[in-house]
């Protein structure tokens, strides 16, 4: 456990112009210049991964890269992303904007009047994201509850403009920022589910494709932070997020993902304490294991491991462990089905399957399982919407 003292060494993190660098989720398919996966009715959908901009607003994808220097919207209810290609006005600096289902309330009192969202909605200037910043910090610390509307509009905001590194840097750079969001995204200080998503999701786009933010808070011991959100969250939606900014803080660092693999990915093996109906929480644990996927999967980071010849045994012992975790989940599964739906059973098949195969002295699996997955294979026939499962079952045997 992160002594608190961490909170007030955040606070002096200071970072500098950053590269962009990964696309969060990948996933594999057969073909890398697509993306395929399974629709709520069970069927394979597969499209381009690098999303095509046009002057109009698309959806993008799931698992589909952007390129750079799109005008892009961001559903926080939904998670929904929109793309298309940047037109700015002359002498205007378009930013992300985040658009909520809802008209933002007003704050109950005056600390600074919120600005509506939607059509027509620009970036606050850089003296209003300093606002931002202090009514974070002032409420983080007087855990004013009455507060929760104008906060949830401040973060809001402060979501609209963090995917610009000079506001990113802005956050970090100020004292108590990074450590007040962390606070609000804390389960145990008993903010609604709503904040503690927003304050992850405003750490996660300051940290994503910027490597001297992600240096900065893995310095200042913020990783076992991000990992107990993940860990004690109760809300599905609330963990979906904290999953986002825990992958924003370690993809293409190296130091985090060291550390991450070495000493702390073990520790997401223990069950998760989300509530809710079934769906909602077989969702929020094949998140999860999709993070353990990547983590592990040496694809996607093969200059570090091939530079590192201590890391491969490191993620090698930790390969070995979440197989062997997936493989008695997957066993369970097979032998009495929780769920009628596919989703979780197929993220622990996908995921042992790569690990199996980059880790096959760490990953072997028995005869009963491989059994298992054959005669279950056989038995969900050849219906379009069990086809990855089916192919995913196969592959074990």
């Amino acid at each position: 456990m992160v002594r608190l003292s961490v909170y007030s060494r955040l606070a002096i993190a200071v970072l500098f112009a950053a590269a962009a660098a990964a696309t969060a989720d990948k996933r594999q398919s057969t073909d890398d210049s697509q993306v395929c996966t399974t629709d709520a009715n069970g069927h394979q959908v597969c499209y381009p991964r690098l999303f095509n901009a046009t002057d109009e607003f698309q959806a993008v994808l799931p698992g589909q890269d952007l390129p750079p220097g799109l005008h892009v919207q961001i559903n926080m209810s939904s998670g929904e992303r929109l793309a298309k290609l940047m037109a700015p006005e002359p002498g205007k600096d378009l930013a992300v904007a985040a658009v909520p289902d809802d008209k933002p309330a007003n704050s109950p009192k005056d600390h600074s009047r919120q600005r509506g969202f939607g059509s027509g909605y620009k970036p606050a200037a850089a003296e209003g994201f300093q606002t931002h910043i202090d009514s974070v910090v002032e409420l983080s610390a007087s855990m004013d509850r009455s507060q929760t509307d104008f906060l949830h509009n401040t973060l809001l905001a402060m979501e609209d403009l963090v995917h610009d590194t000079r506001y990113a840097d802005e956050l970090i750079h100020r004292p108590r920022g990074a450590a007040s969001l962390l606070r609000l995204s804390d389960t145990n200080a008993m903010w609604p589910a709503t904040i503690r998503q927003l304050a992850s999701v405003v750490l996660g786009a300051a940290l994503q494709n910027n490597p001297r933010a992600q240096e900065s808070l893995f310095a200042d011991g913020a990783l076992p932070l991000f990992i107990d959100n993940v860990v004690r969250e109760t809300d599905a939606r609330a963990l979906g997020k904290h999953v986002f900014a825990l992958s924003a803080l370690v993809r293409g660092n190296n130091q985090a993902l060291a550390e991450f693999a070495g000493e702390h990915l073990r520790s997401l093996r223990a069950p998760l304490t989300v509530v809710g109906d079934r769906r909602v929480r077989d969702s929020a644990e094949v998140r999860v294991v999709r993070l353990v996927e990547d983590v592990l999967n040496s694809e996607l980071h093969p200059d570090f491991l091939e530079s590192a010849e201590k890391m491969k045994k490191v993620f090698a012992a930790s390969a070995s462990a979440w197989c062997g975790e997936l493989a008695d989940r997957l066993r369970k599964e097979l032998v009495e089905p929780r769920s009628e739906y596919y989703e979780r059973p197929l993220a622990y098949a996908h995921a042992l399957q790569v690990l199996r195969s980059q880790y096959p002295d760490e990953c072997s699996l028995s005869s009963e399982l491989q059994h298992l997955a054959r005669s279950k294979a056989t038995q969900i026939g050849n219906d379009e919407s069990t086809i990855d499962y089916r192919q995913a079952l196969s592959e074990l045997v």
